[in-house]
């Protein structure tokens, strides 16, 4: 008998319910947990609302599984007021320099392991709604830090690890990781700002996302990501000569949505099928061919700007390891009794999850002497 239990599968075992069920189970529990709170705030208070539900969830869910939901906790009220500070500067010079005094924070955590989840402040200042009210923006950056606190609840419902330890490295390297990522960022944001854009935010979300990848584990996202867009935009110009009428373009670019979502594992042909998308989504009637040539500039413009960040990082980064190495803690000195850590990783003395994908992307060769040392 024990036998046959074990043949069957995981849908006729009692208590399990079948792979549709779950399925059935975490859409419902999206459609109440995330988009009615949506819904219900942009009928309360416009697109301010809502805006600031996304944004406070996107960093409650994210930041609790790349740094833990107990450091999420801690940072739901910052993440509220850069929020809200972003929102009464945006999208000006006062909002440059946001971006780059939330990139210098969120690059010196590093020197503690809190880089993934100082990551959510850098979010939440590159996204905000535009507004001159000050009653708006406190209003944005509570709903903001509130949405935030429920999204480490859901982020909890669904396990997340409480704790999630960063890479550490040494004061002088903490500083520069700090030093580039700011400069890296307010820049980007600069650029825009710069050039009178209505959607700056364009050039420095694709560091914010590909850091993201690199402290994952997934340097390949930077190619596949410059790629993507590129596909992309390109895909776009036959529309434009063509000169569809309003709703083709709309049923083109939900096609192209629908067909992304099926083929996110391969990330540059998602990405090229998004990006597509998004340039018809929001393109003015008659204009998508300036929109693609614009969208795809501010995106590359991003990637290019953190793949030179990177590139003048490195050799700095290896000199400084080697000169201020940072101990490493055996994983047997850890007590028992320690709370439980999800997806622990030892303390390294340089920035191999961050700066070493950075040899593999310019296909450099690493000398013996600049070796991590484990």
């Amino acid at each position: 008998m024990a036998e046959a239990n074990g043949d069957v599968g995981s849908a006729g075992v009692p208590g399990q319910p079948s792979r549709t069920r779950r399925m059935i189970h975490i859409l419902g529990a999206g459609l109440v947990g995330v988009v009615l709170p949506v819904v219900v705030l942009y009928l309360l208070l416009g697109d301010l609302g809502s805006r600031a539900v996304v944004i406070g969830l996107v960093a409650g869910v994210v930041g609790s599984k790349l740094g833990g939901t107990r450091r999420m906790l801690y940072l739901a009220p910052a993440v509220g007021v850069v929020a809200g500070l972003g929102a009464i500067s945006a999208y000006h010079w006062s909002w440059v320099v946001l971006l780059a005094v939330v990139a210098v924070i969120a690059g010196a955590g590093m020197r503690f392991g809190w880089l993934p989840s100082l990551l959510m402040l850098t979010f939440a200042a590159t996204f905000p709604v535009a507004t001159s009210s000050a009653k708006d923006a406190a209003a944005y950056g509570a709903i903001a830090a509130i949405a935030t606190l429920y999204g480490v609840v859901l982020a909890r419902r669904f396990k997340a690890p409480e704790v999630v330890e960063g890479q550490r490295v040494s004061v002088p390297v903490a500083i520069g990781v700090a030093v580039v990522f700011g400069i890296a960022l307010g820049g980007a944001g600069a650029i825009g700002v710069a050039l009178g854009w209505t959607e700056p935010y364009w050039v420095p979300e694709p560091i914010i996302i590909l850091v993201l990848y690199i402290l994952i584990g997934k340097r390949e996202r930077i190619r596949e990501k410059a790629i993507g867009t590129a596909l992309g935009v390109i895909a776009v110009v036959p529309v434009a000569i063509a000169a569809l009428p309003v709703w083709a373009v709309y049923v083109l670019a939900a096609a192209a949505f629908v067909l992304a979502f099926w083929q996110y594992k391969r990330y540059w042909l998602y990405y090229g099928l998004y990006t597509f998308g998004l340039v018809l989504l929001l393109s003015p009637p008659g204009h998508a061919g300036s929109e693609a040539a614009h969208r795809g500039f501010e995106i590359l413009a991003g990637i290019a700007i953190l793949v030179v960040g990177l590139a003048i990082l490195t050799p700095i980064s290896n000199w400084l390891s080697k000169r201020y190495p940072e101990p490493e803690l055996a994983d047997s000195d850890e007590p028992a009794e320690s709370p439980k850590r999800g997806n622990h990783r030892p303390m390294s003395s340089s920035l191999s999850g961050i700066i070493g994908p950075v040899r593999h992307l310019l296909d450099r060769r690493s000398s013996p002497d600049l070796c991590t040392r484990h």
